[in-house]
């Protein structure tokens, strides 16, 4: 076990826990710096003190071993801080200090942090330590990763991808990709209902907490509860070690893998269990996290506690109407300073307001820990159990909590999920990695892409941080429900994307999101065959297209003839307000419009029919003048020739964006990384040559360093949420020819491993990678600090990726089940872009799914052509064959039936087939190897 805290002054605890507003305690003070250094009054007798978190010290920088440093005091034993002392020199005249940070990259490090300990009142009594060892539930192979500082910035500065080479021939094995970096397994795991606006979230250690609207803060601000499981033994309070307990989904007896998150831990021969679900009871307003511990082989005197308190929200850093606003510097303080103001009611933790906190089946005490923490100790039942709900809003809940309410809470949770799940096509791979994922993903989409938040239905990009609506990343669930046979909440998701207020043009996204509404409403039509929702959105569809057409050519006289004919300049993308003309944006709406024409003319009336033929023509010469731009933009100097996608740029005088040596390198360079994927996912081509310009799109990230693994970098991190487009264009030329199978492949299981993490399958934004998953050393400081890492403090912080304060993004997961779905069975399409009526099965996946005895099934899957059905069955050992049985189900439309279907069989260490078929209602294939 390791000593985390030593025994601070032992201090009479409070009998009673005050109530009352509690965002007043004042025991830290942020020192301003000049120049980077502070001019501090020396006291006339006795020691400076600084705040001390984890093993990062906000005093004065000073050499290991400095004189005058006191053992520190213990404040926070969960959140690990402390206050440190020091007795300056003897001498005369103010001290001048600089932080002790090594890192001078962010406002969170770099600052000076005051303590007064006569502020905090009583201060622990309880040490805490750690069972087990840092890291020891990763992999082994993973456990030994530690690159030299040469090697990283090796990877860090070098232009080619590191991990996944220019024309690979042969699939990277799953545990030699595991192996490249560490996992995002420090990453919050999500615990929601479906459609939860306010969903909790878990840790890898068992700790999880809710998010409320507060009572104190700036109007509009959320606070966070958290609750942290220890055991108290002897005095001493003890946690697993970060990424030491075992952590995994729960599975019903048939293989689903449902969002009930699981834990076990041991200690000095305590098993400790932990299970924690969210579920909403019939009545209750607001959704619950439930929690039950198990403690096995605890002898007498043992007891399970809660740490527990509260803490402003991630959004905290950027409200604008309080102390830390962004016109005043950034400072952690508040999250290490909120006073809990919890009191006990019999089985019942309150608020100062009486908002219900935790409500416990099994009688607790409640003791302060210090200024900022509170112990929960509980005694268990006669199974050694606790069961607990947690709210998830502060609406009191209408059942009480006991194990009966407990075990049926469990109860309807599993009926729920387990029918969302298994509702519509139901894949069976060999791979328990990557059905895991699917399930995991699909509660994801189902549980915080479609919520009531601002008093009205909206479709919302992640949850926590990032519930808001953007535009572009939406559409990545709408059709991936429609791809897993989820066509009613498709069309839902849709319809709210063609809402008015999110098409509005005067939202600086509006571009953008005209063209990718309708790209997603249009290929829902198409995936759900679905004539009469088609009229229904039809209006709106041609409206977008309509406004394509006639802004492109608005004010054409005026334009410079590069740029006439495209979309007006306006900001190049959400974070760069700079204006610009966006190729991206001009083929966005070509998408848009495309989709819509195709759309209207396959499953329209006449009427609509005409309107696509229309739309068509206009769509076919919007792609001209596309692509006559990009063949006079591109620049073919550069090698691999160079695609701008912002031109004219006024703060460039003018000029195009690009080239650029390193992407990294610079703030346009790091954006394009990002436009590069989102343009790839368009599909767009040439007529004149249907692989420009994406093939040197994707060359030019893969030589500039803007590929790691295959995913998009950004600044020292990856921004994987982006990495559908690259991806997408892998398994595109995989559907064409098998050669290209091994990078798809590859690509795709690499976000599987390093976009998302591998025990709670949660897909991030912006995460570190140089060096916080290349060296051992960096990799623990990020995983121990990430529970407290709730603010993101500084801007510059969170782009760098070097902070990992992300939830689970539901819109990514959708994307996600986009390209497990398009490995599994393509449609093809036609150089102008349009589907030809082709489909590929199996295009891109491991090869050991096909060895001797394995099994592939999924039924019921929807095309653009109809529901395919198909069992594929190996026995390439036994009888040197592979045998497709499949069933397809055609849709009654106005265009051409399917010309050809094709499948490929790859099986381990034998040459590819593959076999071009006619579809019937049902038939077999029968490859013979």
């Amino acid at each position: 076990m390791r000593l985390l805290a030593n025994r601070a002054r032992l201090i009479p605890l409070l009998a009673v826990l005050g109530a009352g507003p509690v965002m007043a305690l004042d025991w830290l003070k942020p020192l301003p710096l000049e120049n980077g250094s502070a001019n501090f009054a020396r006291p006339p007798d006795g020691p400076l003190y600084f705040l001390r978190f984890g093993d990062h010290s906000y005093g004065p920088a000073r050499a290991p071993g400095t004189p005058g440093w006191e053992k520190p005091i213990l404040v926070a034993p969960f959140e690990q801080l402390w206050i440190e002392s020091w007795t300056p020199p003897a001498g005369v005249g103010p001290v001048s200090l600089q932080p002790g940070s090594p890192v001078a990259r962010d406002a969170f490090w770099d600052q000076l942090i005051t303590a007064d300990p006569a502020a905090t009142g009583p201060l622990p009594r309880y040490s805490l330590v750690e069972a087990g060892t840092f890291g020891s539930a990763l992999p082994a192979a993973v456990r030994r990763i530690n690159l030299s500082a040469a090697a990283v910035e090796g990877q860090q500065g070098g232009l080619g991808d590191p991990v996944i080479p220019a024309g690979l021939e042969l699939e990277i094995p799953w545990t030699d990709l595991e192996a490249r970096a560490y996992p995002l397994d420090f990453q919050k795991v999500l615990l929601a209902s479906p459609h939860d606006p306010s969903p909790g979230f878990a840790y890898q250690n068992g700790q999880w907490f809710t998010s409320w609207d507060s009572r104190d803060l700036p109007k509009g601000c959320r606070e966070d509860h958290w609750f942290a499981p220890a055991l108290l033994i002897d005095g001493v309070l003890i946690r697993p070690a970060p990424l030491s307990a075992h952590t995994a989904f729960e599975k019903t007896a048939d293989g689903v893998t449902l969002p009930l998150w699981t834990l076990e831990w041991e200690c000095q021969a305590i098993t400790v269990r932990e299970r924690l679900f969210s579920a909403r009871s019939a009545g209750d307003s607001e959704a619950r996290v439930f929690v039950q511990f198990q403690l096995v082989n605890a002898p007498p005197g043992v007891r399970l506690v809660l740490g527990a308190g509260r803490r402003p929200s991630a959004h905290y850093w950027d409200f604008a109407n309080h102390p830390n606003s962004p016109a005043n510097p950034r400072t952690p303080i508040p999250y290490f300073s909120a006073e809990p103001g919890y009191a006990r009611t019999g089985r019942t933790l309150l608020d100062a307001w009486g908002r219900v906190v935790l409500a416990s089946a099994q009688p607790f005490t409640l003791e302060p820990l210090g200024p900022i923490e509170v112990l929960l100790v509980f005694a268990t039942d006669a199974q050694g159990c606790i069961s607990l709900q947690t709210p998830q809003g502060d609406a009191v809940p209408s059942t009480p909590m006991t194990t009966v309410a407990l075990a049926e809470a469990e109860s309807g949770f599993k009926a729920t999920w387990s029918a969302l799940l298994t509702s519509g096509p139901r894949v069976r791979v060999p791979s328990a990695e990557w059905m895991e994922r699917i399930d995991a993903w699909r509660s994801q989409v189902e549980a915080i892409t479609r919520v009531t938040y601002e008093g009205k239905e909206r479709l919302s990009y992640g949850a926590y941080f990032y519930q808001a609506y953007f535009g572009i990343e939406e559409a990545w669930p709408v059709v991936a429900l429609a791809q897993w046979g989820r066509g009613d909440e498709a069309r839902r998701q849709a319809a709210i994307m063609l809402d008015t207020e999110n098409l509005d043009k005067a939202n600086v996204h509006h571009q953008s999101r005209n063209g990718a509404a309708p790209l997603a409403a249009a290929t829902v039509a198409r995936l759900t065959n679905d004539r009469a929702w088609l009229e229904q959105v039809a209006p709106v569809l041609g409206e977008c297209a309509r406004w394509t057409e006639a802004v492109r050519h608005q004010d054409d006289a005026r334009r410079p003839p590069l740029t006439r004919g495209l979309l007006p300049p306006h900001i190049y993308g959400g974070d760069v307000r700079d204006p610009a003309t966006s190729l991206y944006a001009t083929a966005a709406c070509w998408r848009g419009m495309l989709a819509t024409a195709d759309a209207f003319r396959v499953l329209g009336s006449p009427e609509l029919a005409a309107q696509g033929t229309v739309l068509a023509n206009e769509a076919a010469a919007l792609q001209r003048r596309l692509a006559e731009v990009f063949r006079e933009v591109t620049d073919r100097k550069a090698s691999p020739p160079f695609v701008p996608f912002a031109l004219a740029l006024p703060s460039l005088s003018g000029r195009n964006e690009g080239p650029y040596d390193r992407l990294t390198g610079s703030r346009y360079g790091n954006y394009w990384s990002l436009f590069a994927p989102s343009f790839l996912e368009l599909d767009f081509r040439d007529p004149a040559g249907p692989r420009f310009p994406n093939q040197d799109v994707f060359a030019y990230e893969q030589g500039h360093g803007g590929l790691w693994a295959g995913l998009p970098r950004f600044y020292d991190g990856l921004d994987a949420a982006y990495a559908i487009g690259n991806l997408d264009y892998l398994l595109e030329r995989a559907t064409r020819d098998a050669r290209a199978r091994p990078a798809a492949l590859t690509g795709l299981q690499s976000f599987m491993l390093h976009a998302s993490s591998r025990n709670g399958h949660s897909i991030p934004e912006v995460a570190g990678l140089f060096p916080e998953r290349l060296q051992a050393d960096a990799y623990e400081q990020l995983v121990r600090e990430s529970p407290w890492s709730f603010g993101m403090y500084d801007a510059n912080r969170y782009l760098a990726g070097h902070i990992a304060f992300t939830e689970p993004l539901g819109a990514v997961a959708g994307a996600a089940l986009t390209m497990v779905r398009n490995a599994l069975l393509a449609e093809t399409h036609n150089d102008l872009g349009l589907p030809d009526g082709g489909l590929v099965i199996l295009p891109a996946v491991p090869a050991d799914w096909l060895a001797e005895g394995r099994e592939i099934a999924f039924a019921g899957m929807p095309t653009f052509y109809g529901t395919f059905s198909a069992t594929i069955r190996s026995g390439i050992v036994s009888r040197h064959e592979i045998v497709m049985d499949y069933r397809f189900v055609p849709y009654v439309t106005n265009a051409p039936q399917p010309l050809e279907f094709r499948v490929r069989f790859v099986p381990p260490g034998k040459n590819p087939q593959e076999i071009k078929f006619v579809p019937l209602a049902s038939g077999t294939v029968r490859a013979r190897f």
